[in-house]
């Protein structure tokens, strides 16, 4: 499909809404003005009609499909009701990309909906907006609740770069593989892009981490409830080393004590504050063993530290349903532990969640965490502790921990 031919047909309804767009809004990456709702234009019924007749006659003929599919369900209509409301980015798969997609998935209306959501961002967005590789732009999605639900109702992003700063295109960052979204229309206040794969939902921390840390995964595993309590808390943060990073350092396991080594696992992790690459610089963070996070970036990449070991953050912004996971090159072998400032934070935190107004507050954040920047270390904050109910060391766990790391070292593990 030419974008010449999508852009002549999908800016014909958008003549009724030309006044309240805003064009260097949708220059800097984010809409200043918010399109006007249904009632402004008309009734949602002839808001919806008009903006699924462009998409039919640009050929997105499964798309309009699939939005008629979920049309008479409460998520469904709930979905298309709001798409009136405030500018929003579109990321439309083509037809051959829906073709792609399992009769089951389009015959869930749930899930389908789902999907669906997780395609609509709120704002506006083009390259001119979306940060430079290796950095990021967090945009939220309209996706949220269920199985995506993040502390303070905040909705389930995706992750947007782009090559240069002269890019006339930007991608959309999945865990298989990035999905380019190149040329681009508008439609009412929809600002459309094309793309030829259809994005895959969050995934748990189970479903994710094998794919870039499977040697964590595979030590996690082999402790009884813990992954499982990493996959289910409301909101996670956690630093993954690599399986060179876990192999490098198999001697010097060996000569810490099971207490130590559930710190050092506590240290990786924030619990309950889900913190992307943007937010990294911007913040005090103190770890679920109650150590305090200091994150460094400059010419050679963005780092974190825990006590004196550091880590480069070697992938990040890995999104999962309840966090996010941000790959590291080394262990931060951080022993110490203050279980009542790990409970504070975590009270802190979920304190915090409970009273945020921002959840409907789009999120156009360019990220410098990742990226050549000046040093930075953060300030105000939040973060997360063990010892609460969404994460807690259990007995049979200790024991798992004893067992996994005396394998990993040979028999060498001891008991001080």
């Amino acid at each position: 499909m030419k974008f010449t031919t999508l852009s002549s047909l999908l800016l014909l309804p958008a003549t009724a809404y030309a006044q309240s767009s805003s064009a260097s809004a949708a220059a800097s990456g984010s809409a200043s003005a918010a399109a006007p709702s249904a009632s402004a234009a008309g009734n949602s019924s002839d808001y919806l009609t008009t903006v699924l007749g462009a998409l039919t006659g640009a050929g997105l003929t499964s798309l309009v499909g699939a939005a008629q599919g979920i049309a008479n369900t409460t998520e469904g209509q709930a979905l298309l009701g709001s798409l009136a409301n405030g500018n929003k980015t579109v990321f439309a798969p083509s037809n051959q990309a829906l073709s792609n997609i399992s009769q089951d998935i389009l015959g869930n209306s749930a899930l389908l909906t789902q999907i669906l959501s997780y395609h609509i961002l709120n704002n506006t967005y083009t390259a001119a907006g979306v940060a430079n590789a290796p950095n990021h732009t967090i945009a939220r999605s309209l996706l949220r609740g269920g199985n995506y639900t993040l502390p303070g109702n905040f909705s389930a992003p995706l992750v947007l770069t782009k090559n240069s700063t002269n890019a006339t295109s930007f991608e959309i960052v999945q865990t298989a593989a990035n999905i380019s979204a190149g040329g681009n229309a508008t439609a009412a206040n929809l600002h459309v892009y094309v793309i030829d794969q259809v994005l895959s939902l969050p995934q748990s921390l189970t479903e994710a981490l094998p794919a870039v840390a499977p040697q964590l995964f595979g030590l996690a595993g082999s402790i009884p409830g813990l992954a499982d309590s990493l996959a289910s808390a409301n909101g996670i943060t956690i630093f993954a080393p690599s399986d060179s990073a876990i192999g490098a350092i198999q001697s010097s396991l060996g000569q810490l004590n099971s207490t130590q080594v559930t710190a050092v696992l506590s240290n990786h992790i924030i619990n309950g504050t889900v913190v992307y690459s943007t937010g990294l610089a911007s913040g005090n963070y103190t770890s679920a063993g109650g150590e305090p996070f200091t994150f460094i970036s400059n010419s050679t990449g963005a780092f974190v530290q825990s006590a004196n070991s550091t880590a480069k953050i070697v992938q990040s912004d890995i999104i999962l349903n309840n966090g996010v996971v941000h790959l590291i090159d080394n262990v931060l072998v951080n022993t110490a532990s203050n279980p009542q400032a790990a409970e504070s934070a975590y009270s802190s935190a979920t304190a915090a969640a409970a009273t945020s107004t921002e959840a409907d507050t789009p999120v156009t954040a360019t990220s410098q965490a990742t990226g050549p920047s000046a040093s930075a270390s953060g300030s105000g904050g939040s973060s997360a502790g063990f010892k609460v109910a969404p994460i807690a060391f259990t007995n049979s766990m200790m024991g798992g921990i004893v067992a996994v790391v005396g394998a990993i070292v040979g028999g060498a593990f001891t008991l001080f």
